[in-house]
């Protein structure tokens, strides 16, 4: 279970795009400098040299005696002789040599010098860079883990990285690279450098290989192994988009006499003082994974974090208020699904995993339940429950080949479930597919529709009338998110604001790829999922309305049994998770903005709710800070939303402004945020804008983000924080601004834009550079997005001067407040890049930056560890520059006087 209904996509996130159905400590030393770092080495085997096999041929040569054969094997070393020429003039005419250290080579008029560089996590037996066309260029042998930098002298004309081999030992695996992305040129007379080929595997078959531009490093490479070449030649960066940053830097650096690696270094996040709540207690992981309510609502199964870290599986009488634990497990079952009222299904592994089913039995004389539990044999996902099928369920996982197979699985026995297993594919279900990746099945139990791989897009596949066609691709249909499939098989159920004004449930005819219906739409309101109920059919929608998730039915009986629902729980936001298939019991969530997560359990009838558990039982006796709704208006007139988390007291409070990530359909809310409440029990008030761009608002608003970044989006947060300085105790010679991704990036320009309003900036894993992330993200990793991408944020090719404009990189001679930067080292949304050439433009102008650069961290904080190393230097910075706030009063909520009558 996740913790709540709340979006936290990182930057830049694109329109609802169709992609899959369903839906530690780092010591001061490591994370406050920019230089290498070290890599656990693995060791691995290098392949022994093939043994040359003579083998004798037959027919003509063993007739022609002993003449003939020697004939034969001088005409043949003739053929090879010349082979090996031609070879060795096309490996002249295209091959790269290699530059040493210190060496000053002669270059040709139509010669050029280009770095290659591969940055891997695994040994790497050999890449090969080839020139667009054919031939190979050259081949780099046997890489250690790192970066991997060298220099070579090579034709002018276009190159391509074509493939690599990997080594495991004695295991190898090869991939294909050779696509138009990974394209590049080399100029005469210039150094070149084409980006480092990033190679992260996840297995000998699957890996993240993309072109990052990581220029700063390579330019410090070159500085220090190839003075005298990188003194007398230009250099830049060649790839699809410009990189204006080398001619940027070598000019500023022009007049500093130190190194390069000397201005790597950042200073330590300070140490807080006491923390009403430290961030280990905020940031401890939630308890709860999973809950599923069986379909005669008496029995509830709940996986549940225990105190040691195990993961126990409940099973929970609700009518005698009994449980008992049906398993312990170092990793969560966080998948509960029942099949009929006494046997549940437990996944756990996320998308193919493993699985235990669990029968109850009858209960003994002290109430417990008999159990029997059996293992289904091989790892895999649940398509289908089967409800016209008792003892069935239909069931996906990979053959020993690694191809997709469904079965049909009965479960019953005494022992391990035997009637599916990797290897059996003679019997599968799955027909008329290739390369199929899942399946989804009708009400009746037959496979209607199918996500395929096809060339690095998934593809949507219907079956009608025997035959499978294409609905929806992932590189094209952005505008449709399918979340169910009709009885009949013969609707699928999705989101779109294709030509409409808003994200709207619609049904879709999968033959004609035509809308056919709407199921529900609210003017400017973006729907953001639907409920069914066992008919397949959508009874509800659900949407953001002043920040707090609305669920809405759309029959009469329903809309009246939640209306009671929310007046039991005032002010929170109550979602219902699961229900008896006679509605009579229901599982809610509830939780609010000053209010944890908790799970009840409602019966409907007598009107009691009974609490089940809570997401985070060590916060139960804190008390947290109340948000209050802000209505402003941008500079064209746009409505804007924001947010104000207001710490009781009595005396102005010092203002954290937190713009969230996105920008583009991303929003924030009133569910519980640790991140807030975390500010707000150290006293600050905590704003969050539902800027231009936001999800939830509608198209228009949504598009009226596009392009915007640094702008109008920063122009709708000045908008709404002027008004919460003008409404509410908030003392304005006291504020910071801090974010993440594009929160990050906007509290930077926000801090340059308006001088002297902030006393302090922190970026979290923040874009310093928007050119850049054209060339050092996964999110332009093919040609096909790159049009959105450019419709999103502009197109540096043609906007490169207004996109520099708002770029805080350029502009750190401006950035004079304190700055603290933090970011992930293995980051691949937002490249370490970004805040490596921050740190070193910051320094050049003698303004040091606090800097946490986390070993291991994608592009979120990851773990809870790192989340509490991250926020208590935060907490200590702000400390430092606003002053430490006195925390809430237990129990002392604002004077009501200082609230104003709108805004509660």
């Amino acid at each position: 279970m996740r913790q709540g209904p709340r979006l936290r996509p990182g930057f830049f996130r694109l329109p609802v795009k169709f992609s899959a159905w369903p839906k530690q400590s780092a010591s001061a030393r490591s994370i406050t400098a920019l230089g290498p770092v070290r890599h656990h080495r693995l060791r691995y085997a290098r392949p022994r040299a093939a043994k040359a096999v003579a083998r004798r041929s037959g027919g003509f040569m063993e007739q022609a005696g002993a003449f003939g054969r020697v004939r034969g094997l001088r005409m043949r070393a003739g053929k090879w002789l010349v082979c090996a020429v031609l070879m060795l003039v096309a490996m002249d005419a295209f091959g790269m040599r290699r530059i040493k250290e210190g060496e000053a080579p002669k270059l040709a008029p139509d010669e050029g010098l280009v770095v290659i560089s591969v940055d891997t996590s695994t040994p790497i037996a050999t890449v090969h860079v080839g020139r667009v066309g054919g031939g190979t260029a050259t081949v780099l042998n046997y890489l250690k883990i790192g970066r991997n930098p060298a220099l070579f002298a090579a034709k002018a004309g276009e190159y391509e990285w074509a493939q690599m081999k990997l080594t495991n030992g004695f295991m190898y695996s090869r991939f294909r690279i050779g696509k138009p992305e990974f394209r590049f040129t080399v100029t005469a007379g210039k150094i070149v450098y084409p980006g480092d080929l990033v190679l992260r595997p996840s297995s000998l078959t699957n890996a993240y290989i993309q072109v990052h531009n990581r220029t700063l490093p390579i330019m410090d490479w070159l500085q220090a192994e190839h003075a005298a070449l990188y003194a007398q030649l230009p250099f830049e960066y060649t790839g699809y988009y410009p990189d204006p940053f080398p001619a940027h830097y070598r000019a500023a650096v022009a007049k500093n006499s130190r190194p390069g690696v000397d201005l790597n270094a950042g200073r330590e996040a300070p140490k807080p003082q006491d923390l009403p709540i430290p961030a280990d207690m905020m940031w401890k992981p939630s308890r709860i994974a999973a809950v599923a309510l069986n379909p005669a609502g008496d029995l509830l199964a709940e996986t549940v974090r225990e105190e040691k870290g195990y993961w126990t599986l409940n099973l929970i009488d609700l009518r005698a208020g009994r449980s008992q634990r049906l398993s312990a497990e170092r990793y969560p079952p966080d998948t509960l699904r029942w099949k009929g009222d006494r046997t549940l299904i437990a996944a756990s592994g996320g998308w193919h995993g493993s699985h235990t089913v669990y029968v109850v039995g009858d209960a003994n004389q002290d109430g417990k339940y008999r159990i029997k539990e059996l293992a289904l044999l091989g790892t895999g996902r649940v398509v289908d429950l089967l409800p016209s099928s008792p003892d069935e369920i239909l069931f996906e996982g990979y053959d020993s080949a690694g191809k997709l197979v469904v079965h049909r699985v009965r479960l019953e026995g005494d022992k391990s479930i035997r009637g599916f297993t990797t290897a059996r594919s003679r019997d599968r279900v799955n027909q008329g597919a290739t390369n199929d990746r899942a399946w989804y099945a009708d009400g009746n139990g037959r496979l209607r529709a199918a996500i395929v791989a096809r060339d690095e897009a998934t593809v949507l596949v219907h079956a009608a009338n025997g035959s499978f066609h294409d609905v929806l691709n992932s590189d094209e249909d952005f505008s449709f998110d399918p979340v169910g499939l009709s009885f009949d098989g013969n609707t699928i159920y999705g989101l779109t604001d294709e030509d409409r004004a808003q994200r709207d449930l619609v049904a879709l005819d999968p033959v004609t790829r035509k809308i056919t219906r709407t199921g529900f739409s609210k003017p400017g309101v973006d729907i953001v999922s639907a409920s069914f109920n066992e008919r397949r059919e959508p009874v509800a929608a659900r949407y953001y309305e002043a920040g707090r998730l609305v669920t809405e039915y759309f029959d009469d009986a329903n809309r009246k049994m939640l209306a009671w629902v929310r007046t039991a729980f005032p002010g929170k936001v109550v979602t219902v998770l699961d229900r008896s298939t006679d509605n009579a019991q229901l599982i809610l969530w509830v939780d609010g903005s000053d209010h944890p997560p908790q799970v009840y359990h409602l019966d409907v009838a007598s009107k009691k709710a009974s609490l089940i558990d809570e997401m985070a039982p060590w916060l139960s006796d804190k008390v947290f800070a109340p948000a209050y709704v802000i209505n402003a208006k941008g500079k064209d007139g746009l409505p804007i939303e924001a947010f104000l988390t207001l710490p009781a007291g009595t005396s102005k409070r010092p203002l954290v402004l937190f713009p969230h990530g996105g920008p583009v359909g991303v929003s924030d809310s009133l569910n519980f945020d640790r991140d807030v409440q975390f500010l707000a029990s150290q006293g600050y008030a905590v704003l969050q804008v539902n800027f231009r761009g936001s999800e939830g608002y509608g198209k228009a608003f949504r598009e009226a983000g596009y392009n915007n970044h640094g702008r109008m989006i920063e122009d709708d947060i000045d908008a709404a924080l002027r008004i919460a300085l003008a409404t509410y105790p908030l003392d304005e010679s006291r504020m910071c601004t801090l974010g993440a991704s594009y929160g990050g990036y906007s509290a930077l320009i926000s801090a340059i834009r308006w001088p002297g309003r902030f006393k302090c900036a922190v970026s979290m894993s923040g874009v310093s550079d928007r050119a850049l992330f054209f060339t050092a993200s996964d999110n332009v990793r093919s040609e096909k997005m790159r049009p959105e991408l450019e419709r999103l944020l502009g197109n540096p090719r043609t906007d490169l001067a207004a996109m520099q404009a708002v770029s805080p990189l350029y502009h750190t001679d401006q950035l004079t407040l304190p700055v603290m930067l933090v970011h992930g080292r293995e980051d691949v949304r937002v490249d370490f890049e970004h805040t490596r050439r921050l740190v070193r433009m910051l320094n050049l102008e003698n303004r040091q930056p606090v800097l946490m650069a986390i070993p291991d961290m994608e592009h979120d904080l990851g773990t809870a560890e790192v989340a509490s190393v991250v926020w208590t230097g935060i907490a200590g910075f702000l400390q430092l520059h606003l002053g430490a706030a006195p925390g809430p009063a237990a129990g002392a909520p604002a004077a009501a006087s200082q609230m104003p009558d709108t805004a509660k």
